[in-house]
């Protein structure tokens, strides 16, 4: 690639490229940083400017695919629904995001990354769908659908309950997918069930 790129350029290339391998690969190993740097059009002292190891960059590509996923699911959530009905179709697109993108859901959410260690102070509620998920029962609170509680307890409760159907999901890419709706929807209302004020709410149909 020839021509001297604008200031910032050459690290969205390096991200574009290495998520494109991903994502077609399928593999994190599969994904060398010689192919990377062979579809920019840069050198490999360039790309570890921006980024000092594979495991970050393919860390970050993924952050991003998740930033990506979380903004667009934002956008289509829709604002009629209660909080009980948009905590459930959190849960949905949170595993159909992970079936359509496993390995980058693998790096994010099942890979140990030992260099991205978040410090002793870190915020757990600033962990990827958290912050979502907290104000989402809070809107329940508020509407009165759900117990006033620790917010944050709650949230992990919920998310580790798609995460678990999730990474079964990813793991085993033979199970059928409407199966594992129809677990989330399930469990997912089961969870939220206990938080209810009233009766627990009643599954949708399976998708």
């Amino acid at each position: 690639m020839n021509g001297r790129r604008h200031r910032g350029a050459l690290r969205g290339e390096i991200l574009d490229a290495a998520d494109r391998l991903l994502f077609e690969l399928g593999d994190a190993h599969e994904v060398s940083i010689e192919a990377v740097v062979d579809a920019v059009g840069c050198t490999p002292p360039a790309l570890y400017y921006y980024f000092p190891s594979k495991e970050r960059l393919l860390a970050e590509v993924c952050r991003r695919q998740y930033r990506r996923f979380a903004d667009a699911l934002e956008a289509q959530l829709p604002r009629t629904a209660t909080a009980v009905d948009e905590l459930i179709a959190r849960g949905h697109a949170y595993l159909e995001w992970a079936v359509t993108h496993p390995e980058h859901y693998r790096i994010l959410f099942m890979t140990p990354l030992a260099s991205q260690a978040a410090p002793d102070d870190a915020d757990p509620r600033q962990a990827a769908g958290l912050a979502e998920l907290i104000g989402n029962l809070e809107r329940g609170i508020a509407e009165g659908s759900l117990k006033p509680g620790d917010q944050l307890l709650m949230a992990l409760m919920l998310w580790s309950t798609v995460h678990g159907m999730a990474s079964l999901a990813v793991a085993n890419p033979t199970l059928p997918r409407d199966l594992a709706h129809a677990v989330v929807e399930l469990t997912g209302r089961s969870v939220i069930g206990s938080f209810a004020t009233g009766p627990a709410p009643s599954p949708g149909e399976p998708r």
